[in-house]
């Protein structure tokens, strides 16, 4: 890739925490090696079973985080661990001077989130969050629509992400899969953020989430864990037509105007991992699709002041966010 003069360098990457995730974002940096000209690729998983499992597929495997961009001379870390150590591991790395792209949430915790902000700013090093679904070619198309009037006003969005995944057991599921559709939320929205959550109800495993955004919009957010269904999609009620996108669709998503159904196709040959990992690869903290880090600090404020509504129980009553 090339670097801000023009000058052609090799990326030294690693990605911490080689499970589920962590291994998706290794094959996606596997398939964009030459397209980034990454020249080392480094899995870290303190696991050992896993660790070993790794070298026998041939990856080079280091199972020691401190030591990892020292020993590695890295460039850029991608963090894909729980998301109780995603502080301190991002803390660690931007601090020991590489470029970190931290999977949502930064930390569950606004303030600890803003921290991480702060010290990659001081440290010169990008920061990024895995906001993946702003980099799905459905997301993208439907965006320019909306911001070019085709569905008129919007005035409701809906989104539900349920799957028969366990899931993290240490992790609230309005953390791990609501905050995917708040972002897309705040998208769609130009960049908006809520205005009050109006309602929260269930548990760790599943919630669903109501807010009110600016104009008297209304987003819904359903997610869950260990749900008997499998479903992860999202609908925007415009006041001249309905949009249906299926993430797990990324060539073609639906508008329904005047009652008829009609299919957009879309060019979805890059996925959204990759996507993402391109831009953040990039290193440019400023990008037209990424989320700003002001934008991701309020997403992370919002869901952790829902987290704490639903816990504390009191969840009919309308709470204002803070703006």
């Amino acid at each position: 890739m090339l670097n801000g003069l023009g000058i052609t360098v090799s990326l030294r990457v690693a990605v911490v925490g080689c499970g589920r995730w962590g291994s998706r974002h290794l094959k996606a940096l596997e398939r964009l090696q030459d397209h980034l000209d990454i020249e080392h690729l480094v899995a870290c998983d303190n696991d050992k079973i896993l660790a070993q499992s790794l070298r026998q597929a041939g990856y080079i495997v280091h199972d020691e985080a401190e030591s990892l961009v020292e020993e590695h001379r890295l460039d850029a870390v991608i963090v894909a661990t729980p998301n109780n150590t995603h502080y301190s591991l991002g803390k660690m790395f931007l601090e020991q001077g590489v470029h970190a792209l931290v999977e949502k949430p930064l930390s569950p915790q606004h303030d600890s989130a803003s921290s991480l902000v702060s010290i990659s700013v001081e440290n010169g090093k990008v920061l990024k969050t895995g906001f993946l679904l702003r980099f799905h070619p459905c997301v993208q198309d439907l965006h320019s629509k909306i911001r070019l009037g085709e569905l008129g006003a919007i005035e409701r969005i809906e989104y539900n992400r349920l799957t028969p995944r366990d899931g993290d057991p240490e992790s609230n599921c309005l953390d791990s899969l609501a905050i995917h559709g708040l972002d897309i939320a705040t998208l769609l929205l130009s960049e908006q953020s809520p205005m009050a959550i109006s309602s929260v109800v269930g548990d760790e495993r599943y919630s669903r989430l109501c807010l009110e955004f600016p104009y008297q919009v209304e987003v819904e957010i359903e997610v869950g864990w260990g749900r008997k269904e499998n479903v992860s999609e999202f609908r925007v009620h415009g006041s001249n037509g309905i949009a249906l996108v299926r993430l797990s669709e990324h060539d073609s998503y639906v508008i329904i105007q005047d009652g008829e159904n009609k299919h957009v196709a879309v060019d979805g040959d890059q996925a959204p991992l990759d996507g993402q990992l391109v831009d953040f690869l990039t290193f440019d903290s400023k990008t037209a699709i990424a989320a700003s880090t002001g934008s991701i600090l309020r997403t992370i404020d919002c869901i952790e002041q829902a987290r704490l509504k639903l816990a504390s129980q009191g969840v009919e009553t309308s709470r204002e966010l803070k703006r």
